[in-house]
């Protein structure tokens, strides 16, 4: 607290100095500081997995909470049972089940609640599986792209409880992209694709087709 002193001279005379003094004082309020603490952060949660597919081949553990939540029926003793069709890799999880969908019988109904999950993990060889031949390149040759191996497990799931009912591995099968990618003149290895069609096989017991 700091204290302003106010002093006055009332007279002044000739022959000597007269004053008289009248010293007043104010308190001045203490300033108040801003507080330096921020206020605290709203928590946030993280958004769930769009499946409860385990975070790899390996893993038996499922994931829970996830998208899947509130979207499953149990399975029926009659068939065909929806597929949801999911990959896991380095990129994290993707719904692959339109892509997959297209592989099974024709007119197989995919309206309702999930009943079967698959969850496909992509493992690469980086070994020669073949190549893809004849990219045009202007004004210069074509070129061919090598084809390199991946091995896929898939993990077929019950997706009311969530119980495994099958585990498998394919080797993917060579897919030629319609155009690809060069490095300094030299392209880019592609790498091979699931087989949806062998994979769908492997399920028609499960999905009962």
């Amino acid at each position: 607290m700091r204290r302003r002193l106010l002093i006055t001279l009332l007279a002044v005379v000739a022959l000597g100095v007269v004053a008289v003094v009248v010293v007043t004082s104010r308190r001045e309020p203490a300033s108040v500081a801003e507080s330096s603490t921020p206020p605290p952060a709203s928590a946030t949660t993280a958004e769930p997995p769009v499946a409860f597919c385990p975070e790899t081949a390996e893993s038996e553990r499922v994931r829970s909470p996830s998208g899947l939540d509130g979207k499953t029926e149990p399975r029926t003793p009659s068939g065909p049972h929806r597929l949801a069709y999911f990959v896991v890799d380095d990129k994290g999880m993707r719904d692959l089940t339109g892509t997959a969908a297209q592989h099974l019988p024709m007119g197989t109904s995919q309206q309702g609640r999930i009943q079967v999950v698959v969850c496909e993990y992509p493992k690469p060889t980086n070994e020669r599986v073949g190549t893809c031949d004849g990219y045009e390149r202007q004004g210069k040759a074509p070129v061919s792209v090598t084809v390199t191996g991946v091995q896929y497990t898939y993990k077929a799931y019950d997706a009311e409880s969530e119980r495994l009912l099958d585990t498998f591995v394919l080797p993917g099968v060579r897919v030629c992209p319609r155009s690809v990618t060069t490095v300094d003149d030299v392209p880019r290895a592609v790498e091979a694709r699931s087989d949806y069609t062998a994979v769908i096989g492997r399920l028609l017991p499960h999905l009962r087709i």
